[in-house]
């Protein structure tokens, strides 16, 4: 686990400004330099690591967490003098396509019969459609997720307009060796389908999300590209201009209004909807809410697990009290409140002057020093409140809080926690290092 000590962390070059002997009888004198490549915490033997390059190698100076004097964890600014970031060399980096999200065609399993007797419907018994998700003869460049809201694969087609509701199955080949994916469809009444095509159709840029650690999946936002649901294209040219001018005028917006102002007027659902399709009853109904809504609704479609979520934050935020409700609700020991004051946190610029806005950093520095620190049941190394943590965190780096102040109170917080949860001590120094404006994301990713 990679992670900092005092002021040292990975990727910098260091003078040592005093001499001294390492846990393991290393000598290192005064005036020796290095690049510092790695540092690592043993909890169990209470001791820490350096990897340094030095002289045209690489050495491991070793620490005991124990340590009174000598160089330790609150007194290496006595041995250390902090130079320079010296990333490591990287390989040069594949030119990006201009349309991020676009999805070129590629060779896949489809399934032998015509899809053209379906007309555009849903068909009413399982079929196999192999590697495809619509029901439609277009070609996998033009098919589309509808907006990720239920239980069900829900797809449609950019240049016919078919929407096909699926089942997923496969194999990732983990234990076979084969892996393998496909896609059944499911009977659905047409008047369901019809509702359900109403909804934006979504291109999501994995790749594209800020890379922090392995995040809940409620705290992970992708780049995402939204065309309204009477958007047709007649080719792959034409798709591609829609796509550049769609990334354009969603750039600017706020997430919850980019999915607003794509859904436009949703009617009410079917009758007789089924569960599997509940997510998209709750952002029709949000759509059609105002700020002065019941708490408790709102509350409910905030929840950061919500489909809904960032449109009822969005509403939360509009209330003339917004900014003590949200403060109440991040204090709050119950997790749906917690949950609905992290998704009005994360976007909040309009309650505030801008990252250094006083409030900010002070408010939320005081939040992550009150967590409880208590053993997460039945999982070493883990405090209770580890999520928690994890959320403000997040939203800490969603909102560029790189305040001095915050930085100090940052690493502050990593030394209290050094002992107590060092993957909590990891999540706080890759928000360190993107707040001062370091990639984290893996090679591949950049």
């Amino acid at each position: 686990m990679a992670t900092t000590v005092d002021h040292l962390s990975a990727d910098h070059r260091v003078m040592v400004i005093k001499d001294f002997v390492d846990a393991r009888g290393l000598s290192v004198p005064e005036g020796a330099s290095g690049l510092i490549r790695f540092i690592d915490l043993d909890l169990k033997a209470m001791e820490f690591f350096i990897d340094w390059e030095r002289e045209g190698k690489t050495e491991r100076l070793t620490f005991s967490l124990n340590a009174k004097e000598g160089p330790r964890n609150g007194g290496m600014k006595e041995y250390f003098e902090l130079g320079e970031y010296a990333p490591p060399p990287r390989p040069p980096k594949q030119p990006k396509p201009e349309t991020p999200l676009s999805h070129p065609e590629r060779a896949i399993k489809r399934p032998e019969a015509a899809l053209s007797v379906h007309e555009g419907r849903q068909p009413q018994q399982e079929i196999c459609l192999d590697e495809l998700t619509v029901a439609c003869g277009c070609g996998p460049v033009f098919h589309r997720s509808v907006y990720p809201a239920g239980t069900l694969g829900v797809h449609a087609c950019m240049k016919c307009g078919a929407v096909t509701v699926t089942k997923q199955v496969g194999d990732d080949g983990r234990f076979t060796g084969d892996a393998w994916t496909a896609y059944w469809t499911v009977p659905t009444p047409q008047v369901v389908v019809d509702w359900l095509g109403r909804f934006p159709r979504v291109a999501i840029h994995y790749p594209g999300a800020p890379w922090r650690w392995p995040m809940s999946a409620s705290l992970v936002r992708y780049p995402t590209l939204l065309y309204p649901s009477d958007v047709r294209v007649a080719d792959i040219d034409e798709l591609k201009a829609l796509e550049d001018t769609l990334w354009g005028a969603q750039q600017p917006m706020t997430r919850a209004d980019r999915l607003r102002s794509a859904c436009g007027d949703v009617p009410a659902p079917p009758a007789g909807l089924p569960d599997d399709f509940n997510g998209f009853v709750w952002i029709q109904q949000t759509l059609d809410l105002r700020p002065n809504a019941s708490f408790p609704t709102l509350k409910a479609l905030a929840h950061l697990r919500s489909p809904a979520c960032e449109l009822a934050a969005a509403l939360l935020l509009r209330r003339p009290d917004a900014y003590d409700l949200m403060m109440q609700w991040l204090r709050s020991r119950d997790e749906d409140e917690f949950g609905a004051g992290i998704a009005m946190l994360r976007d909040s610029r309009t309650l505030f002057s801008g990252p250094d806005d006083p409030r900010l950093g002070p408010e939320l520095l005081a939040l992550l020093d009150t967590l409880p620190l208590g053993k997460l049941k039945d999982v070493p190394n883990r405090v209770e409140s580890w999520f928690r943590f994890e959320a403000l965190l997040v939203a800490t780096a969603d909102l560029g809080v790189a305040t001095s102040q915050m930085l100090d109170g940052l690493n502050a917080l990593m030394k209290k926690l050094a002992k107590k949860d060092p993957h909590v001590v990891d999540a706080i120094r890759i928000v360190i290092n993107e707040l001062n404006g370091v990639d984290n994301r893996p090679e591949e990713y950049r």
